[in-house]
Formats: C-alpha cells, sequence, structure tokens
C-alpha cells in the first residue's frame, strides 16, 4: 500500500500500516523532527488550549495539569496549548494568566492516585 509521503516516517516507526499507529510513534516522530508528526501535535495542542480556555472561563483554576501518555510529548504538545489558550481566552486583560504544566507521574497518575486512595 502507498502511503503519502509525509506518513512514510510514521507507517516505518510502527512497523507497519496506519492501524498500527500509536501514540508513542507519533512522539518518537515528532521527536525526530517529522513535520507530519510535529503538525499533528500542533494541531492537538491549539485544541487542548483552546479547551483549556474555555473551561478557565467558567472555573478560572491557577494551574492545569495535563497527564496521561500524551502528556509525555512534553513542549510538543504543550507550547501550542499555551499559544492557543492565550489566543482563546476571554476577557484575557481582567484575569490571572494560569500556567499548563506536564504532569511529573505521566501515565503512571491513574495508578498512583488509585493506590493512594486504597492505603487511605
Amino acid at each position: 500500500m502507498a502511503y503519502p509521503d509525509r506518513a512514510v516516517a510514521l507507517v516505518e516507526a510502527a512497523g507497519g500500516p496506519g492501524a498500527k499507529i500509536r501514540g508513542p510513534h507519533v512522539t518518537e516522530a515528532a521527536r525526530a523532527g517529522d513535520p507530519l508528526a510535529v503538525e499533528l501535535f500542533r494541531e492537538l495542542g491549539t485544541w487542548l488550549g483552546a479547551g483549556i480556555a474555555d473551561l478557565a472561563a467558567i472555573v478560572d483554576p491557577e494551574l492545569v495539569v495535563v497527564g496521561g501518555g500524551v502528556a509525555s510529548a512534553g513542549d510538543l504538545l504543550l507550547e501550542p496549548a499555551r499559544e492557543s489558550f492565550r489566543r482563546n481566552l476571554t476577557a484575557r486583560g481582567f484575569r490571572g494568566e494560569l500556567t499548563i504544566e506536564q504532569a511529573e507521574l505521566g501515565n503512571e497518575a491513574g495508578m498512583v492516585g488509585a493506590a493512594d486512595l486504597a492505603r487511605h
């Protein structure tokens, strides 16, 4: 099967057809500078930032922590999210700007939280 030139690196990283591409493959390709993978993170980050801006307009948090497997991409995801947040936040001059950070526990956060709840 032929793939668009832009997708070749992702297909090769996954070791097969598009159905085998997983998040870690995209992250690895983006870190290696693959333009398609970087573009995918930029688009995802843009949507994430817009959603955080909507949430901030309602609950006005000081901090948003992004976790899970996708957060392992770090600034590949978070920088576009921060840019989008600043562009989309309503009443920007009247509210403090929140901080968007990567979760320290990454994809393990759910298990750590469940273990902590069980302990108490």
